[in-house]
């Protein structure tokens, strides 16, 4: 379905019901991701609501260029569609929009909330080392326009997505290509931003899952959230790389599942 929020359509779907859980993709990603999310929490009495960011998948219209108006966009569909009681799942800048959700809109209903392999603050400078690496390249204020106009292909998973997932993902990828020119806005302003005071303030339940793989953040950022917040439950999933989701989806689930008294 298409929701008209200003001069876009916004691309979403609705799947079972209960308790509302909202997943956020990651740049470049579409809702076809969480393929192997959205039957397991149907099957276990929740309303799954995925959808695509502007700028990406089946969603018309412009990019946009700031957090701030992606999180408009999102609070718009959630108020649209009167979900309450909302559990948020982000992963990479989907995790960025969750928190930039909390921030800019706190008169949603939030009960919990999961990110997935995302540092609060992805540039590293004498007082910050969980920022975005890769190898021996550190994103800096001075260099993340060059390194992310450069760094277009890494490999993101360890041992690719899971079968089942990709026989969704491939054909929907190839059927909306990510325009990542125009997107590259909306990356800037992604990176630039440092959501620890948003981060650390968060009164609910939450759990940052990250990856002992990942091709972009170091091992540690998420016991950093937990030291500075107690509300914060941590776990970090062997063997995968950053789409911990779509590559583990089975251990993935496991997680989700404890989080929410499901397991």
């Amino acid at each position: 379905m298409l929701m008209q929020i200003a001069n876009r359509k916004i691309y979403y779907e609705v799947t079972g019901k209960g308790q509302a859980v909202v997943f956020c993709h990651g740049f470049g990603g579409n809702h076809v991701v969480w393929a192997g999310q959205v039957p397991y929490l149907a099957q276990h009495g929740y309303q799954v609501i995925t959808f695509d960011l502007a700028g990406h998948g089946s969603s018309e219209g412009p990019a946009v260029s700031t957090m701030a108006d992606l999180a408009d966009e999102a609070a718009e569909l959630i108020s649209r569609l009167n979900l309450k009681d909302i559990i948020l799942i982000g992963h990479s800048m989907g995790a960025g929009l969750v928190w930039a959700i909390l921030k800019y809109h706190p008169e949603l209903k939030i009960a919990k909330i999961i990110t997935i392999d995302q540092t609060p603050k992805m540039l590293n400078d004498e007082k910050w080392h969980y920022g975005w690496a890769h190898g021996q390249i550190e994103l800096t204020r001075h260099n993340f326009k060059e390194v992310l106009s450069h760094y277009d292909h890494i490999k993101e998973t360890l041992n690719g997505i899971d079968s089942q997932v990709w026989s969704e993902l491939y054909p929907f990828k190839q059927h909306h290509p990510f325009k990542r020119e125009e997107n590259m806005p909306l990356l800037f302003d992604h990176v630039q931003k440092d959501w620890r005071q948003t981060v650390y303030s968060i009164d609910f339940p939450a759990l940052s899952i990250s990856s002992t793989k990942s091709p972009y953040f170091r091992i540690g950022y998420v016991n950093e959230m937990q030291k500075h917040n107690q509300h914060i439950e941590i776990n970090t999933v062997t063997d995968a790389g950053h789409d911990i989701m779509a590559e583990k989806p089975a251990e993935f689930n496991h997680l989700l599942g404890k989080f929410l008294g499901i397991e």
